[in-house]
């Protein structure tokens, strides 16, 4: 084996030549999880590149980043229902995702659902393994890690290895099941979050020393055989409960009980809690609490209504009410908020 230090700076080195000479040939990239919505926005230099996604359900943005031969990192922030609903296999590839805020559902071959929440990290191959993901709340923040085993180079196996990181291993989690789930934990929360913190003149150093240290999370990670915890719903209570939601968020300054969600939509009651909570993170009635009170702010930002008008539009027939539960979700109350912004 060559001498440590040549290792790492011969990888260092060839790390954005191998990512473009694939991009140039046609092989796989991270851009292609997204589909046809995305357009290059600009490339600032050779590291990383930025992209703007745009289709019928929203917009996004994301920033891919080279950071070593077969390994690439892309920020994402989505603010769309879904951005690729026919995502081809990929030979060879892994992904790992990593959850900031919002939500994400994938759904894979044979009905299975895995759902990410703020803080949860998820492993998948895609080797004959494709999946659509889709953002129920519309709006989710979050790192993508590609780990293309075709494309790392001997030399960068050979660091890997010094740095006691078991790519085979890594790959078999990854072939567990259609995926694997790491529910948000300090050690996830300590590797991500500073992610999102670094200055802009050391963050790509920054990024490669944070994948390498993903990589040795994954490596000694002890996961569970059995999959209780990847499928819990079917796919038509997921799509009833989805239509639920689409009728609150429709009619979101009216109050409907359970009972009567669940007679309208002919879902058993219990399904339907748990359901919903599964999908959207959260049960009913706080949901849509969050929702009034989000749309109530937009209102005191853009409207010129009185707060006891909006406390009216959003479904509050009592404004000391409305004017409580703004001040326990933001800190002051409604009128305090419109002045400061």
């Amino acid at each position: 084996m060559k001498n440590p230090y040549e290792l790492a700076k011969n990888i260092l080195q060839e790390a954005t030549e191998k990512n473009e000479s694939v991009s140039l040939s046609g092989g796989f990239t991270s851009i292609d999880l997204y589909g046809v919505s995305v357009h290059e926005k600009g490339k600032d230099d050779d590291i990383y590149n930025c992209f703007h996604l745009e289709n019928e359900s929203g917009v996004g943005d994301i920033t891919l980043y080279h950071v070593f031969p077969g390994i690439e990192l892309v920020y994402n922030d989505m603010h769309m229902a879904y951005c690729n609903k026919h995502q081809k296999p990929a030979s060879g590839v892994i992904e790992i995702n990593y959850c900031k805020e919002g939500r994400c559902e994938c759904l894979f071959e044979e009905h299975q659902y895995c759902y990410m929440s703020a803080g949860d990290l998820s492993v998948c191959s895609l080797h004959q393994n494709a999946h659509q993901s889709e953002f129920p709340t519309a709006h989710y923040h979050g790192i993508t890690v590609t780990i293309d085993f075709s494309m790392i180079t001997d030399e960068m196996r050979n660091v890997l290895e010094l740095l006691s990181v078991d790519l085979e291993r890594i790959k078999k989690i990854s072939q567990m099941h259609n995926f694997t789930m790491v529910r948000a934990n300090p050690t996830i929360e300590h590797i991500f979050s500073e992610l999102y913190t670094i200055p802009e003149k050391i963050r790509y150093g920054y990024i490669r020393v944070k994948v390498l240290e993903v990589l040795l999370v994954l490596t000694e990670l002890d996961v569970m055989e059995d999959a209780s915890e990847h499928a819990h719903f079917s796919e038509v209570q997921i799509e009833v409960v989805k239509r639920i939601h689409a009728f609150l968020v429709t009619h979101f300054n009216e109050h409907y009980t359970i009972d009567e969600l669940s007679e309208r939509f002919e879902i058993s009651p219990t399904v339907m809690k748990k359901c919903f909570k599964g999908v959207y993170g959260d049960s009913v009635y706080s949901y849509m609490k969050l929702y009034r009170l989000q749309v109530a702010e937009r209102l005191l930002k853009e409207s010129q209504l009185t707060v006891g008008e909006i406390a009216t539009q959003i479904g509050y027939l009592n404004p000391n009410k409305f004017t409580s539960a703004f001040c326990a979700q933001y800190g002051m109350p409604p009128t305090l908020y419109r002045k400061k912004v």
